[in-house]
């Protein structure tokens, strides 16, 4: 199973980015991606793929079901978020809390599937989490590193919490988050006190 980094400690060596999430930075003023979240889900030499986890979009989903369901064949249920994932063309990807249907993700509770078959049974069973994604958005070989170097993006970790947060909260908790983690490289300690005045 692909691996996705459960923390900003688990970065794989060379500056591999696949399954970092990002979130565009407060200090840094850009309406393109003021107050987005991204999960990067595959880097190569040429390419870095992310896709958009708080952009929900209002669409029909009766064309989508009965293109993956065969026409109706089966039953689909509603449930799930669908997100645009970006501009570019792509398959359609669910991320979910399904194990046992992951093609990808990590030991907390975030993982990938893309297949038709998988996405079918992901449609029917309705895990606990489930969303839809719609499209991706690419850099260039080297430009997303040097959009975090500029400040444009900050690292968080990678968990449930926030990949599954509602789309309208996930930007400040992928904030909260992130200062939780200077803070605690600050102090040099893997956990913070549950009470500040407890130091």
């Amino acid at each position: 199973m692909n691996r996705l980094p459960t923390d900003s400690s688990d970065q794989k060596s060379g500056g591999l980015l696949t399954g970092c999430v990002l979130a565009s930075s407060p200090s840094f003023s850009d309406p393109d991606l003021d107050h987005s979240v991204c999960l990067i889900i595959e880097q190569n030499d040429e390419v870095t793929v992310g896709v958009f986890l708080n952009r929900p979009i209002m669409v029909d989903p009766k064309p989508f079901w009965n293109l993956l369901m065969d026409e109706g064949t089966i039953e689909a249920k509603s449930g799930g978020h669908f997100n645009f994932g970006g501009p570019n063309n792509g398959p359609i990807l669910a991320i979910h809390s399904n194990s046992d249907l992951a093609e990808g993700g990590n030991d907390q509770g975030v993982y990938l599937s893309a297949q038709a078959e998988i996405l079918k049974k992901l449609a029917v069973m309705e895990p606990e989490h489930l969303r839809w994604v719609i499209g991706n958005a690419t850099w260039e070989k080297g430009e997303l590193e040097r959009e975090i170097i500029e400040g444009r993006w900050v690292l968080v970790p990678t968990a449930p919490s926030l990949v599954f947060a509602d789309e309208k909260e996930m930007w400040s908790e992928a904030m909260k988050i992130h200062g939780k983690e200077l803070l605690r490289s600050f102090l040099g300690e893997r956990e913070l006190p549950a009470d500040p005045r407890s130091n």
